[in-house]
C-alpha cells in the first residue's frame, strides 16, 4: 500500500511540474525576446549587452535592457540610439503572437527601460562633460556625465520631445 501511495505521489508531482503556469510561459517568452533583441541591437547598432531587469510590481512594471557602447556620443546621437533601442524592444515584445495570447493588452512604451553606458573605443571612461550614461525610463530620457564618480544629469527630455527632435533632424 505504501508503494502505491508513494508511486501516486511521484506521478502527480512529475505531472504537475511538467505544465507551466501562464506567468512562467510569459516570462520565458519575454526572456527569449530579450535575447533576440540583444543580438539584433548588437548587430545593427554595436550595442554590447550588459544586463537586463524586470519588475512586475503593480504600478512599477518595466522590462529593461542595459548596454555598453564603445564610442563617445553627442546628445543627438545618444537620443537616436536610445530611442531606437527602446522602440525595437517594444516592437519585438508586441509583435510576438505567442506572447500576445498571454497578455491582456500590448506592452506600453512607459514599461520599457534602456540604459546605455558609454566608453571610449579603448574602454576608458568618457571624460566630462561627455555623456557617460543614456537612460530611457518611464518615457523620459536623461543624459548623464560622470564627474569624479558623481553622476550629473546634463540634459533631460520627454519621449515626445525626443521624437520631435528626431523628426526635425
Amino acid at each position: 500500500m505504501r508503494v502505491i501511495n508513494l508511486s501516486i505521489i511521484l506521478v502527480l508531482f512529475f505531472c504537475s511540474s511538467c505544465s507551466k503556469t501562464e506567468y512562467e510561459k510569459k516570462r520565458d517568452l519575454e526572456n527569449k525576446i530579450i535575447g533576440q533583441t540583444w543580438r539584433q541591437l548588437e548587430k545593427e547598432k554595436n550595442l554590447v549587452p550588459a544586463g537586463e531587469g524586470k519588475s512586475i510590481t503593480l504600478g512599477n512594471e518595466f522590462i529593461g535592457l542595459y548596454f555598453q557602447y564603445f564610442n563617445p556620443l553627442t546628445i543627438d546621437e545618444a537620443r537616436e540610439l536610445v530611442i531606437y533601442a527602446a522602440e525595437t524592444l517594444l516592437h519585438n515584445l508586441n509583435s510576438n503572437e505567442k506572447l500576445n495570447e498571454l497578455i491582456a493588452h500590448p506592452y506600453p512604451m512607459n514599461w520599457i527601460e534602456i540604459k546605455i553606458f558609454t566608453y571610449n573605443p579603448d574602454c576608458s571612461d568618457i571624460e566630462p562633460p561627455g555623456i557617460s550614461i543614456v537612460k530611457f525610463r518611464r518615457n523620459n530620457l536623461e543624459y548623464v556625465t560622470d564627474e569624479n564618480k558623481k553622476f550629473k544629469i546634463i540634459h533631460k527630455e520627454t519621449y515626445e520631445e525626443a521624437l520631435e527632435k528626431l523628426k526635425n533632424n
